[in-house]
């Protein structure tokens, strides 16, 4: 092993506390509660050192049995397990230098507090990217309430929804999650549906809100939130609580704008750091009177990415729930998947994209 080993964890903040306390200057490249995204990054970036929670159950196999098949695919790889309990690690490493950075697993929070901004469609699409660079690793939920509209984006119009969730929430273990989950089968994301109707959203009160974020982010290990343009909502208050990544939408006209930069106002009072906060242009145009060096310089923020426009390619792609982020060849697919590299570094598009069948859709 080098002098300044990689390190990735499978567990919590427990796991990571005891990693930190046994090699308190251990570069640490990412920390996760799922497994099988552990295995997708690990092809990335090849780590030195693996811990895992001893609690973690890996879905078909014994935790011995995968890591014994971890090792058996990365041998220059050492595998150490935790025992939460007691706090011993079984492995054969001593402590070695280095710097410390830490990666959580992610709960992205995308919003705006204009409507009509393609917050949705940016949700949909980023969520399918991340599914399909991790192999179905990501969930999708629909939280806005009232008139959420993920389902349709997505060709999901029957199924389960949050609603039906209500019922065995204080039960139900994170791996239940799937049971209450349409399953989108082009990328493999698994999407918790707004309730069908505007008269039930009273039913999903904050706490079952921070309950489903809860679940979702121990079941998988990349959780998008689609929220409503509602700062005042308890909602929307408890998906920004959960988040550790929160994406504002925004075009490129002055009144958004306006929104938006009082919005990144009001989320720096509230202690949120500029770290946590990341602004996406949708419907980016070359020609608009306000071009995208001076958003960045309104906003004072570096753009984590821009949206091109194409109203007839993306109002296709709703009315054939088929996301944009599918396709190989398209502007907006190659935006989409920049923009998932910028918020989770190392997910970003490495393969060329198969076609994918054209679906009929809601209107066709």
């Amino acid at each position: 092993m080098n002098d300044s080993p990689l390190v990735l964890i499978a567990g919590d903040s427990h796991t990571e506390k005891a990693v930190s306390a046994r090699w308190p200057k251990a570069r640490i490249g990412g920390s996760f509660r799922d497994l099988s995204l552990l295995e997708y990054v690990a092809s990335g970036i090849r780590p030195d050192l693996v811990v895992v929670d001893v609690s973690l159950s890996p879905r078909g196999e014994s935790l011995e049995a995968w890591a014994a098949r971890f090792k058996a695919a990365y041998p220059s790889s050492t595998v150490t397990v935790l025992d939460g309990s007691t706090n011993r690690m079984r492995e054969d490493v001593s402590e070695v230098p280095g710097s410390t950075t830490v990666l959580a697993s992610q709960t992205v929070v995308i919003w705006s507090p204009k409507g009509g901004v393609g917050k949705t469609f940016l949700s949909a699409n980023l969520a399918c990217a991340a599914s399909m660079a991790t192999g179905g690793n990501a969930v999708l939920l629909d939280m806005d309430l009232c008139s959420g509209d993920v389902a349709v984006h997505l060709d999901l119009l029957d199924g389960p929804t949050i609603t039906d969730l209500i019922p065995v929430l204080s039960d139900i273990r994170p791996e239940g999650l799937e049971k209450y989950a349409r399953r989108h089968g082009p990328s493999g994301l698994n999407v918790i549906c707004g309730p069908r109707q505007p008269e039930l959203s009273d039913l999903v009160t904050p706490e079952v809100v921070k309950s489903v974020l809860a679940l979702s982010a121990k079941r998988w290990g990349l959780t998008y939130v689609d929220t409503a343009p509602d700062m005042a909502s308890d909602v929307v208050g408890e998906c920004v609580d959960a988040a550790t990544k929160i994406v504002l939408v925004t075009t490129q006209d002055v009144a958004s704008l306006k929104q938006c930069r009082s919005a990144m106002d009001i989320f720096t009072k509230l202690g949120i750091p500029g770290s946590a906060m990341a602004v996406v242009v949708n419907r980016a145009s070359k020609d608009s009177l306000m071009p995208l060096p001076k958003v960045e310089e309104f906003l004072g923020v570096e753009l984590a990415g821009a949206i091109p426009e194409d109203r007839k390619a993306a109002e296709r792609s709703v009315f054939e729930g088929r996301p944009l982020a599918l396709l190989s060849k398209s502007e907006i697919s190659e935006a989409v998947w920049s923009i998932l590299d910028h918020l989770s570094p190392g997910l970003g598009r490495t393969t060329s994209m198969k076609k994918t069948p054209r679906r009929r859709g809601l209107f066709w």
